[in-house]
Formats: structure tokens, C-alpha cells, sequence
């Protein structure tokens, strides 16, 4: 007997310290990669004459570089995300307009996502790229039509042999779980201010209302009628023939047929672009310089930084959410995490103006008005210019329209002024199918909102007033913000979503344009000039932070990846599921559009 219990404790002991060693080497990997994705991030090359910028987009254009450079699950091991941001695209490109080092650019954009307001910053960006008549060859595989828009900038643009070119037009795809909800005895009681107000549609009825169908033509019309005249012009195509195109199935067309498009230069395998490189260069390989290493290498010599006067670039991107701080949670905007960042510019007496880039679909009603006060108390110090990236809708139109000055991509996605809430009840999933009751004891009639019962009447007028009660704070935020009556916010709003061309027509928006517009605006304010520092806000993560943010992320992000291991969901299934998974802990108010085209 004692040698079994000798031997039962051996085993323990064992398994103890196995497990401990274990936990110190996965922190070890972790910070090692780190270190190593940290190395990759900072590489920096000066030019020399001949080179080539080797301009690959080959994952998610983001706004701003992830929070957390990697991720780890069970489920598909080390991801790293080690791709340059938006702003480090854009970077580039100027960049190699401007060095006399750079003789052209190779583009390459296979697996290349993102969403219209981004891919029509990085085709101005090219087509500014051309003016310098430098050569800008692209090659991919396949182009998708985001893809094929960016790359038509090229003044050769060729694709694989066997290759395909998808400019087949647009479409949203919009999901309606209301059966599958019914299915499960799910009853999603809605409260809302705006017939355009769709993010909350799909749980109300089955099928597309005639007014979310109207919105969604019309910015999708605007999107692809802004897209077919840029991509005409520079393929020296009408707009006519390309509308034809769009009804002929490209994307399915042999080698022959695709030929005879006008779409491309030519159909030739990747190794026969590189020798045209060659040629072109009268090198024997091609003399290469990345995105990341050309910006790290020479940002100082094209962007100087040694002015004591400074222009702040604050980043808002991501859903609103209610919780105060980010630790633990998914990116996105958290309200006491940007407001400090808010404070630190307004203490800064260096930082003479700030422009707000944002790019957000909403969220949070509450968080929304305390991100407000916080940019209203920092615009009375110094000039505050927003730039609309891909989304500033809804919520984040809300944080926007205060600034001195609004500054919007021609296919950003804006507007969406309107206001929902939604109490989910569970009472027939869980009383109805697996047969469990909740009672309730309370001593006064609006005690609580329980969602495993349906609200009572006097509970739904209560929350439908509270919902309209913001409805009326939003709009007047608005009118006040755009210095016009309360009319005319309540004639665009409704929860209705408007292309930043509309937006500018209907008084939301002062002037299209990118970042670059809203600095030279913010700069003009400020009596600036061109002789300022640019800085940016939040400060990138530490390594350490980065490490304890991942080990620290939500039990909602690692249920939702099993949902996606073990029944095939998708994107759009995930987001249903995060958005009823949130309801139970989210504000009761929410402003927030879900709408979104990515193509």
C-alpha cells in the first residue's frame, strides 16, 4: 500500500511539474515570437538607386496595425498578422513617388480584402503614384473586383495565364436569422427610432423591408457608379461597356473571351511579369525594397519629424462598446481607454491641432455620449478635423459630428441616425424546450428586465420612451455639431446610410477626401502650415502588453472559433452570434448600422 501511494504522488508531482514547465515554455514561445514578429515589424532598408517598391496586399487592409500581431488557438495554431496598415500602405506609396531611388512599383494583391472606402484611398494613392511617371506593373493570380479596382491603376496589368478577373458588379449579403430564432423560441423584442434603422431588422422579420432594400441599392449604385468611372478612365473604357461587362459573367470567361475585355494587359504566368521586371530594371534580379522596410527605413527624410509644433492623428476603430476598458476583450472602441487618450492631446500644449480618424459602425449609446463630451471639451482648446475611414455610421457619426470640420472617403459609409434596443427573451428556448422555469420576487413593478420572460406593457413603453428620448438627444448632438435645425437632421436621418458623396450633398459632411485632406485642413486651422510633427494615438502596444492581452482575451471569442471549427459557420453567422451573445451584457440603447460591403 505505501508503495502505491509512493507511486500515486510520484505521478502527481510529475504531472505538476510537467505542467509547469509547459506553462513556461508556451510563455516563452509567445514572447519569442513576439520578439520575432517585433523584429520583422521594425525592419527598415534606405533606398538605392534601381529599386523596386515590391508593393504586396495580401491579407486585411487595416486602419491601424492589430492590436495583438498574432493569435494562437487549438483550432488553426500560430497566425501571424505582420502586414503593413492602411496608413503604412499609403506611406509607402508616396514615398516611392518622391525617392529618386524608386524606379517603379510591382503590385501584387491576391488575398487582399477590405472594404470600399479603403481600396478607393490606396487606388488615389496610385494613380498620385503615377503622375511621377514611374512604371507600376501588377500581377496577381486572380483579381476580385476590389482587388481588379485597385490594380487598374497599373499602367501594365496582367494576370495568370489561367487566371480569372471578377467584375461581375456588387452585392450585399444580408442575413435574417428570425427563423432559425423562431426555431428556437427566441423572442427578440425590439425597440427603435427609424424606419432606415436595418441593424435590427433581421430580427424582427424574415425577409428584406422595401426601405432597407431601397438604402442598400442606392450606396451600393453610388459605390459601384464612382468605381466604373475611375476604372474607365484609366482602362480607356466607357463606363457603358463596363456596365455590359458586369452582365456577362467575367469572372467565368476562358483565356480568349477575357482577352477581348479590355480588362487586362495581358495573361502571363508570374515568372514572365518578373522578367519584364528585369528588363525594365536591366538588372539580373530584381532589386526589391517591402512597404514596411521602405516607411521604417526612410519615413524621417519624406516626413519630417523634428518640428516642436504637432499635428495628432487619434485612431477610433471598431464597434462602441459599453465597458470601460479593452483588457481581456476584442478590439474596438472602449470609452475610458479613448477618452484618456483624449485627455493626454488636450494636455499637450505641443499638439496644436488634432484630426479624429474614424472608422466605426457605432455601438454604445452611453459610451458614444462620453466619447462626445470628452472631444467637445478637447475641441475647445485646439481644432478638431474628423476623417471618415470606411464606416462612421450610426454611433460613429455620433462621435464625429462635433468636429470643426468633417472630412469623408467618397465611399465611406456614413449617417445612420437612428437608435434601437433590443431585450432578447429566452423564456420558450428555456422553459419551452428544456423544460426550466424562472420565478420571480420583487418588490416593485419594474424591479427588473428579465430576458427569460417577455417585457410587460408598461416595461415596453418605458424602454421604447428611453429609446426615442435618445433619438432626440442624437439628432439635437447633430444639428448642434453641423450648426443647422433640428429638421433637417431628422429629414437625412431615420437610421438611413448615406455614401460620404450623398453625406457631403445633404450638409453631414464638409469635403471628400482621405487622411491627408484632413491634415492639410486641421494644419490650416491651426496657422500650421506645412512645418509640423505628426504623431499618433493610441501609442502602439508594448511587447508585454501584446502578450497579456492575448493570454487575456474574452471566453466569447474562443466560444464563437469552436462555432466556426465544429459547424462551419460563417462571418456573417459569427457576427448573429456575437450580437445576441452580447445583448445580455450590452447598454439597453444601442446606435450602431451593421451594413457592410467588402468586395
Amino acid at each position: 500500500m505505501k508503495s502505491f501511494l509512493k507511486t500515486v504522488f510520484a505521478v502527481m508531482v510529475g504531472m505538476f511539474i510537467m505542467g509547469v514547465a509547459g506553462f513556461l515554455f508556451c510563455i516563452i514561445f509567445f514572447v519569442g515570437s513576439l520578439a520575432s514578429v517585433s523584429a520583422d515589424s521594425n525592419a527598415s532598408k534606405p533606398t538605392t538607386a534601381g529599386d523596386v517598391l515590391i508593393l504586396k496586399i495580401n491579407g486585411p487592409v487595416n486602419e491601424v496595425p492589430p492590436a495583438i500581431p498574432f493569435s494562437f488557438d487549438v483550432m488553426s495554431g500560430l497566425t501571424i498578422n505582420n502586414d503593413a496598415s492602411l496608413r503604412g500602405y499609403l506611406n509607402a506609396i508616396q514615398i516611392a513617388k518622391n525617392d529618386p531611388n524608386i524606379v517603379g512599383i510591382y503590385l501584387n494583391t491576391d488575398g487582399m480584402s477590405a472594404s470600399p472606402a479603403t481600396y478607393e484611398a490606396l487606388h488615389d494613392a496610385l494613380m498620385d503614384f503615377r503622375t511621377s511617371d514611374k512604371w507600376l506593373i501588377s500581377y496577381n493570380d486572380s483579381y476580385s473586383l476590389g482587388q481588379y479596382y485597385v490594380a487598374s491603376t497599373a499602367s501594365e496589368l496582367y494576370v495568370n495565364k489561367i487566371g480569372s478577373v471578377s467584375f461581375d458588379g456588387m452585392c450585399s449579403v444580408l442575413t435574417y436569422p428570425k427563423g432559425l430564432l423562431d426555431k428556437l423560441n427566441i423572442e427578440m423584442q425590439v425597440f427603435r427610432v427609424g424606419q432606415f434603422k436595418s441593424a435590427v431588422e433581421p430580427y424582427m422579420v424574415e425577409h428584406i423591408s422595401e426601405a432597407n432594400r431601397l438604402q442598400t441599392e442606392t450606396y451600393l449604385r453610388n459605390i459601384w457608379d464612382r468605381m466604373a468611372q475611375d476604372i474607365a478612365e484609366t482602362r480607356h473604357l466607357s463606363v457603358a461597356t463596363l456596365d455590359s461587362l458586369a452582365n456577362q459573367a467575367v469572372s467565368y470567361m476562358n483565356p480568349v473571351q477575357l482577352a477581348s475585355t479590355g480588362l487586362v494587359d495581358g495573361q502571363l504566368y508570374k515568372t514572365d511579369v518578373e522578367n519584364l521586371i528585369l528588363e525594365r530594371t536591366g538588372n539580373d534580379k530584381i532589386q526589391g525594397i517591402y512597404a514596411k522596410e521602405l516607411v521604417n527605413g526612410n519615413y524621417d527624410t519624406f516626413f519630417p519629424q523634428y518640428y516642436t509644433d504637432k499635428v495628432a492623428v487619434l485612431y477610433a476603430v471598431g464597434e462602441i462598446f459599453s465597458e470601460s476598458t479593452s483588457q481581456g476583450r476584442e478590439e474596438g472602441i472602449y470609452y475610458e481607454d479613448l477618452i484618456k487618450e483624449i485627455r493626454k492631446i488636450a494636455e499637450d500644449d505641443d499638439i496644436k491641432a488634432v484630426v479624429f480618424r474614424v472608422n466605426s459602425p457605432g455601438g454604445s449609446g452611453f459610451a458614444s455620449e462620453q466619447i462626445w463630451k470628452a472631444l467637445t471639451d478637447l475641441k475647445s482648446k485646439k481644432p478638431l478635423v474628423v476623417s471618415m475611414s470606411d464606416y462612421a455610421a450610426s454611433g460613429g457619426y455620433y462621435i464625429s459630428c462635433l468636429a470643426d470640420y468633417i472630412v469623408a472617403e467618397p465611399n465611406t459609409l456614413t449617417g445612420s441616425i437612428g437608435v434601437f434596443g433590443v431585450i432578447p427573451n429566452f423564456k420558450g428556448l428555456a422553459t419551452g424546450k428544456l423544460g426550466v422555469n424562472f420565478e420571480e420576487v420583487k418588490t416593485h413593478q419594474f424591479g427588473t428586465l428579465n430576458t427569460m420572460r417577455a417585457v410587460t406593457p408598461a416595461e415596453r413603453v418605458k424602454v421604447q420612451a428611453g429609446v426615442e428620448d435618445f433619438y432626440a438627444l442624437f439628432t439635437q448632438r447633430c444639428a448642434d455639431g453641423r450648426h443647422v435645425p433640428v429638421e433637417n437632421i431628422l429629414n437625412v436621418g431615420g437610421g438611413r446610410v448615406w455614401t460620404g458623396s450623398d453625406a457631403v450633398r445633404l450638409g453631414l459632411v464638409d469635403e471628400l477626401g482621405g487622411l491627408d485632406k484632413a491634415l492639410a485642413k486641421a494644419a490650416e486651422l491651426a496657422q500650421l502650415g506645412d512645418t509640423y510633427t505628426l504623431v499618433n494615438y493610441p501609442s502602439p502596444k508594448t511587447q508585454m502588453e501584446q502578450l497579456l492581452e492575448m493570454m487575456g482575451e474574452g471566453q466569447e471569442d474562443v466560444t464563437l472559433r469552436i462555432a466556426d471549427y465544429l459547424l462551419g459557420t460563417t462571418s456573417a453567422d459569427r457576427s448573429v452570434l456575437r450580437f445576441v451573445n452580447q445583448l445580455q451584457k450590452a447598454d439597453r440603447i444601442q446606435a450602431r448600422s451593421f451594413d457592410a460591403v467588402v468586395y
